[in-house]
């Protein structure tokens, strides 16, 4: 009888045990499970409040309209941007050079020979002419000289006639503008030809005799012409 009762007494608390264990585990069953629902409730939370807060996207109409974008050209990079001082080479400024139009250059100017003006210019009052005997109009200056003289042409010119006139003698015609013409008379040689285009100082001839002056002293008689009518050389070209 004792022996029963023991037996007995062992199998309850066996039982006992395992109850326990079953209600711990029972226990901590229940305790994982709510631990896990309200991580779960927390991130659930979270993902709402997250699209309660996106009110809108980039292919919403009503955001597109509301903001626009600039509308301008970006600027080309210098070639010298990210360069030291030293690394960008130095270039001289170009010089400034000032054209002067042919028009404004000032031309120049000489006599044909070395000598005095023996007889001036005359286009209204009488001078006397020692081959004639008589007093007449003198439409060019005289410039006394040797004959055989080198004549020079007083400027630059195209010549575009060579003539011998029975009162001048040989006669070259040097056309310095549109409106200038000068007259070389009484030379004895030739040393240009019609068409040529000369430089002031150009040897033209060498001086001669002058029919219509022979009685003077040996000199070059130098006629001017502005748009065909006779003029003083001293005045246009602006010699002594």
């Amino acid at each position: 009888m004792d022996y029963e009762e023991k037996d007995h007494k062992g199998e309850m608390s066996k039982t006992s045990f395992i109850m326990i264990i079953v209600l711990c585990l029972l226990a901590i069953g229940a305790v994982s499970y709510l631990a896990i629902s309200g991580m779960n409730a927390k991130v659930k939370e979270k993902d709402d409040n997250s699209s309660d807060e996106k009110t809108y996207s980039s292919n919403d109409s009503s955001y597109n309209s509301s903001i626009t974008e600039p509308d301008f050209d970006m600027p080309e990079p210098s070639s010298s941007v990210g360069k030291t001082e030293s690394e960008i080479p130095y270039s001289e400024p170009e010089p400034t050079v000032e054209v002067v139009p042919e028009t404004q250059k000032e031309p120049s100017f000489m006599m044909p020979v070395e000598g005095n003006i023996s007889k001036g210019f005359s286009d209204n009052s009488l001078q006397y002419s020692a081959t004639y005997g008589d007093m007449r109009l003198h439409t060019g200056i005289d410039i006394l000289c040797k004959n055989g003289t080198d004549v020079k042409s007083a400027t630059d010119g195209t010549v575009v006639s060579v003539e011998e006139s029975a009162s001048f003698g040989k006669v070259v015609s040097v056309q310095f503008s549109d409106e200038i013409t000068i007259k070389y008379c009484g030379l004895e040689s030739l040393n240009v030809k019609e068409g040529d285009d000369i430089k002031c100082g150009t040897v033209i001839g060498t001086s001669g005799t002058i029919p219509s002056e022979a009685n003077d002293q040996p000199h070059i008689h130098i006629e001017l012409y502005q748009n065909d009518k006779p003029v003083s050389p001293l005045d246009i070209l602006k010699i002594n």
